[in-house]
């Protein structure tokens, strides 16, 4: 974009380059049997599967979400090519200066950022409050994102533990939310009964890559997924 006189003609050369995002769904769930004996003698197992089948897909939209490779599942923001790794300060750590450096590198289009984080990368923040600072030590607190949010489909600690990201950049598509049947007949043979649960999906960020701020050196890339490149 430039500067144009009063009267003058506005720059035509800035037309945006934009692609179409392709959609590939994919289906998953599972079948769960029980015997008729137990259907029989506790008649809240429907109820109590119905709940788990929702914990579990959730679970899988979330591995999808922070680690899906993107053949055959949704592509997730670690092995997306829009993310920006920010190297370790001190190998196998997760230190204070860590998290500035990788604020240092995002920017948020949608939403707040937030720490995404496995629970094993919790004491290294505690040596943050507890450490030589001191009582003037910096909590995760400080720095602005709210509370971390802990995630056991992270990478365990020393090994890419840790997202800031703005997930509002993040598109999930439910071509077919959770879907449950139940069949009395598919295994009559050993007495059970079965329950089918599915859902149809897809994700992925909608950046195709980092971006270049437009400082005059021009070469400084942010994103609005950083990781900890441990």
């Amino acid at each position: 974009m430039d500067v144009t006189a009063e009267g003058g003609t506005l720059a035509t050369n800035n037309d945006p380059s934009l692609t179409e995002i392709q959609w590939r769904v994919h289906k998953v769930g599972d079948i769960v049997k029980v015997s008729n004996e137990l259907r029989d003698d506790a008649p809240a197992i429907e109820a109590l599967l119905r709940i788990l089948f929702g914990v579990a897909i959730a679970a899988k939209e979330e591995y999808f979400v922070l680690r899906g490779m993107g053949v055959g599942m949704p592509l997730g923001v670690l092995n997306s090519p829009c993310a920006v790794a920010q190297t370790t300060i001190t190998d196998n750590v997760f230190a204070y200066l860590d998290a500035l450096t990788m604020i240092s590198r995002f920017h948020s289009y949608v939403r707040p950022g937030r720490f995404v984080m496995h629970p094993s990368v919790f004491p290294d923040i505690g040596t943050w409050e507890i450490g030589t600072a001191g009582a003037g030590a910096p909590k995760i607190a400080d720095l602005g994102y709210g509370a971390p949010i802990f995630s056991e489909h992270m990478p365990q600690a020393n090994g890419d533990d840790v997202i800031l990201g703005d997930f509002g950049a993040y598109l999930f598509f439910d071509r077919q939310g959770l879907t449950i049947d139940f069949s009395e007949h598919a295994y009559f043979g050993t007495d059970q009964v079965g329950w089918r649960f599915k859902e149809r999906l897809d994700g992925q960020p909608w950046l195709k890559g980092a971006v270049t701020l437009a400082d005059p050196t021009g070469s400084y890339t942010v994103s609005p997924f950083v990781y900890h490149d441990d």
